[in-house]
């Protein structure tokens, strides 16, 4: 969403200035919250972020595998080039909206494997990161897909080394944040920002 939502900002911005994007705001925004706040950030001067992985290496540096709930385009090429060649990275395959999964890890040369929900356990152990992209908190909740409450919680926290939370939106939300679910903080071993 958040990959996707500045990449709209950016092109309104181009095409029509700041009144297209105020215009993109009102007619999608209270639909896409994270749209929402990225049009309003785009509005009060802040542009695309560099992603930053530094907060979460120390969690992915003795990984073997991570497993990634969620689709951030932007986050995910740099996730991939930055983890060594040797780690295993798979994607679950699971999203409010149904992409094309097979272009989806097309983008990454063979470096990301498709999950199913009903196989992600299987990369589980003492070397294994589950990882998901998080859009901002509010006090002790954090926002993420609804995808990661079905392979979150505390059976699953005992099958993996950690549950990290890659908080990318680096924005406040504004509005209601409709196609997320809040989750409580303390449910990830570790959080950090990336944006």
């Amino acid at each position: 969403m958040a990959s996707a939502a500045w990449l709209f900002a950016e092109t309104a911005a181009h095409d029509g200035g700041p009144s297209a994007v105020l215009a993109l705001r009102d007619a999608l925004g209270r639909t896409w919250p994270v749209l929402d706040a990225i049009c309003a950030a785009w509005c009060d001067g802040v542009r695309p972020p560099v992603p930053v992985l530094e907060g979460a290496m120390p969690v992915l540096d003795t990984a073997a595998r991570v497993v990634v709930v969620g689709i951030e385009a932007r986050w995910m090429d740099v996730l991939v080039a930055r983890l060594p060649a040797t780690m295993r990275i798979g994607l679950v395959r699971s999203s409010p909206l149904e992409p094309d999964w097979t272009r989806v890890v097309a983008n990454h040369r063979g470096r990301v494997e498709l999950l199913r929900l009903s196989e992600f356990q299987s990369w589980a152990g003492p070397r294994s990161v589950l990882m998901t992209f998080v859009y901002g908190r509010s006090g002790s909740q954090a926002f993420v897909l609804p995808s990661w409450l079905r392979v979150s919680g505390e059976d699953v926290r005992l099958q993996f080394r950690a549950l990290l939370g890659w908080n990318i939106l680096g924005v406040p939300m504004l509005v209601y944040p409709r196609w997320l679910s809040a989750t409580e903080v303390a449910g990830f071993t570790d959080l950090v920002d990336g944006a």
